[in-house]
């Protein structure tokens, strides 16, 4: 059985197609449309029918989740010059 409070959060957030999204998040429209770039990236997505959608907050979380640290570089210095 569903739990009906994860059903109540997704039917809760729209969605949104890829068009949309590449402009929200200056991405590029190709990484969403694409089912390579998609499956390679790990880009959260749902199909609705024939329909391509995406919810927001799933991406943000999804971007996040892709930057790269720099929590170790020190301050006023090239790491990579050292």
């Amino acid at each position: 059985m569903t739990d009906p409070f994860f059903v109540n959060q997704l039917l809760r957030e729209r969605f949104i197609d890829a068009q949309e999204a590449s402009h929200c998040l200056n991405l590029p429209l190709y990484w969403l449309t694409h089912v390579k770039e998609r499956r390679a990236r790990g880009i959260p997505h749902y199909r609705v029918g024939k329909l391509l959608r995406f919810k927001l907050q799933e991406l943000e979380a999804w971007m996040a989740s892709q930057q790269v640290g720099t929590a170790n570089v020190p301050e006023g210095r090239d790491a990579g010059l050292q």
